[in-house]
């Protein structure tokens, strides 16, 4: 027993020494381990706060810096990483050395993209993205509203205000000084989307529905109803928060939950806002209003001559004195009315003969005399004046023209431009590339006078639109002479009433609406005048070749985009 005693001492001292060894390395390992663990786990944190920071500043026509991007990507590559342990054991390393030389590396690397997040503790982390270009809308010039733009952005920028009502007469500038905010906001930030909707007189949920989802970037389904479509629109809108949401043009009363719009709340940043020539409807609906007035004579004057041009001016600058007291005149009989001042003055540009100015003054109050019977008699009379004005009867029916389409609609050039054309309103010439530049040439006189204006659609596409109150007119005119039947864009399921379609009509747009059928008995024995007769973008799936027997004059049948 005594021989094997000292052999088996021997041993024991030959291996202790590396057992304790081991013991030290496995004590230092797993304290270096529990240490990166630690570590791992604020990188983590940190991460995630980069990344909410991120989220709150990305919104529309912004990106994440690049160096943003590459040190997320770093640090999620490296929190997915295999666990330490696991890396040891499939690298094969069995000694304490080579396994806390490992965890020591993987603790360098991981101390650096720690680092390296210190650049972003502070400042921005996106900026401007250079594929997309922010949407600003066309404006015109701001004249004297500074005051009012303040207020409503001081609304708009606070807490206290959720819902804004922009109340005002036709023309007095309500649309304009909220595309001035509306592009104002956008750079600025404040919300994550910036909406602009055209509600227009006749009121339709599904199109609105429509129009929101198309301005998120997203799609409804066509085949759901109203309220199936509120509720996804509404957890749509519930994802851009905060969002502001404009609503411009709005006629009638109507409740937000019936849209899909969500109640704007203080707590979740949203706003709404809507412009409206009805201050019942904004009452009503539980909005601040902000009254929208007439310019001063002061700034009515100034808009003016900003307009008309410096013909109407003296070397020193001051208004001719043969030309003060009816361009003063003119300008009162505008009253303060943007638009008008604008419209009239364009027609004005370049007349500097005194007697023409007087000649046009008497012309101006003609106009308004005989322009009676609704609430924009004023207006009307204004606007009639710069039509009048035109001269030319080829470029006056180029215009009416502009009313068969619906209210608000952008017109895109090359179709308007293909109807002239094809209603012979321009003349014959020997190429076709004459004829559009004679259509543009109009186009550019119609934009001069105000009486378009130049726009893009939602593909940027180049098009022109008409003022409400300027498209209100023309269809005052072709209630009478030419005679026009214009229904386009009212959401009729079914044709109009055969009262309507009287012997002397000329034109009938029935265009974007949901008509599935034109009985033969409307036409059977009037409108044999009729020479136009547009029926796109309906729900028809035939007609009856009996409709047209009595339609000798019919040039133009428009049955695009139907069933």
């Amino acid at each position: 027993m005594e021989n094997c005693v000292g052999p088996i001492i021997q041993i024991v001292k030959s291996v202790g020494g590396p057992i304790v060894r081991y013991l030290k390395y496995q004590i230092k390992f797993n304290s270096h381990l529990e240490q990166f663990n630690v570590r791992k786990q604020g990188l983590c944190s940190r991460k995630r706060d980069i990344e909410s920071r991120l989220n709150t500043e990305l919104q529309f026509g912004k990106v994440a810096k690049e160096e943003v991007q590459t040190w997320l990507k770093d640090a999620e590559n490296f929190i997915a990483r295999q666990e330490v342990e696991d890396e040891v054991n499939s690298r094969g390393c069995l000694s304490c050395c080579c396994r806390v030389k490992i965890l020591k590396e993987r603790a360098q690397e991981l101390k650096e993209i720690y680092d390296r997040g210190d650049n972003f503790t502070n400042g921005c982390l996106v900026k401007d993205d250079p594929s997309v270009s922010i949407m600003e809308l066309p404006t015109t010039e701001l004249q004297g509203r500074e005051d009012v733009k303040a207020e409503i952005s001081a609304c708009l920028k606070g807490d206290e205000v959720t819902k804004l009502g922009v109340w005002g007469m036709g023309g007095v500038g309500k649309t304009t000084i909220m595309k001035h905010v509306h592009n104002e906001l956008l750079k600025e930030g404040k919300f994550k989307k910036v909406i602009w909707v055209t509600v227009s007189q006749t009121f339709d949920i599904y199109k609105l529905q429509e129009q929101i989802a198309c301005s998120l970037n997203e799609h409804l389904p066509e085949n759901q109803n109203t309220i199936t479509r509120g509720a996804t629109l509404s957890q749509m809108l519930v994802g851009h928060r905060p969002y502001l949401l404009i609503l411009d043009d709005v006629w009638s009363i109507f409740e937000l939950e019936d849209v899909g719009i969500p109640k704007p709340l203080i707590s979740d940043g949203c706003k709404l806002v809507l412009t409206t020539r009805s201050q019942e409807v904004a009452r009503t609906m539980d909005y601040k209003i902000i009254k929208l007035k007439t310019l001063s004579k002061e700034e009515a004057l100034k808009l003016f001559i900003d307009k008309v041009g410096d013909t109407v001016l003296s070397d020193q600058g001051c208004i001719k004195g043969t030309l003060e007291a009816t361009l003063k005149g003119i300008v009162n009989e505008c009253n303060g009315l943007p638009l008008a001042i604008v419209t009239v003055a364009s027609s004005l540009k370049g007349v500097s003969e005194p007697r023409l100015w007087s000649a046009a003054l008497n012309q101006l109050k003609d106009c308004k005399r005989n322009i009676a019977g609704t609430d924009d008699d004023d207006a009307f009379g204004v606007l009639k004046f710069s039509y009048d004005r035109l001269k030319s009867s080829k470029i006056q029916h180029c215009f009416l023209c502009c009313a068969l389409y619906p209210e608000d609609y952008n017109i895109p050039i090359d179709s308007i431009i293909d109807f002239w054309i094809d209603e012979g309103l321009i003349d014959e010439m020997k190429t076709i590339l004459a004829m559009n530049n004679e259509c543009f040439d109009i186009l550019r006189k119609l934009e001069d006078n105000c009486l378009l204006e130049s726009n893009k659609d939602i593909v940027r596409k180049d098009c022109v639109k008409m003022y409400d109150l300027v498209r209100d007119m023309a269809l005052q005119i072709i209630r009478t002479s030419p005679r026009f039947m214009v229904e386009a864009g009212k959401a009729l399921t079914n044709q109009p009433k055969k009262g309507k379609w009287i012997e002397d009509l000329e034109k009938v747009s029935l265009m974007w609406n949901k008509i599935d059928e034109i009985p033969s008995s409307i036409l059977s024995s009037t409108c044999t005048i009729l020479t136009t007769l547009l029926l796109f973008h309906n729900n028809l799936s035939t007609i009856s070749e009996s409709v047209f027997e009595h339609l000798l004059r019919l040039k133009i049948l428009y049955l695009s985009y139907n069933e």
